[in-house]
């Protein structure tokens, strides 16, 4: 059984290796708790769960963490994961996905700014 703090390098090592964003996440939308399994690359869980809890705050917080490690400033993160190519939610961009998720206020953030 491998250490935490190993692991955890790993899955950075993962990610620099990695030359694309790439994230899926399965709903369940009959549970009233809004049970959640991530598929992918947990990293990026957070803009996912932004969408899900339609939570502004969350998703500037992952714009935030990942400045450094997808972009230069919140802004080219945020171009990044909105981008044709970047993060996937269930198969679907963030800004679709917040879209099928009805993520008003989350969805008028990601287009007001990217």
């Amino acid at each position: 059984m491998k250490p935490v703090k190993s692991k955890l390098a790993n899955a950075v090592k993962v990610l620099v290796v990695t030359a694309t964003v790439a994230f899926s996440v399965n709903a369940t939308a009959a549970a009233p708790q809004k049970d959640i399994r991530f598929v992918g690359e947990t990293q990026f869980a957070g803009f996912c769960k932004a969408v899900i809890n339609d939570d502004v705050r969350v998703l500037r917080s992952s714009l935030s963490r990942n400045v450094g490690r997808i972009g230069a400033s919140q802004r080219e993160v945020l171009r990044m994961v909105t981008s044709e190519e970047g993060l996937t939610c269930n198969g679907s961009s963030l800004i679709e996905f917040s879209v099928e998720r009805h993520a008003d206020a989350v969805h008028e953030y990601l287009t007001s700014r990217s």
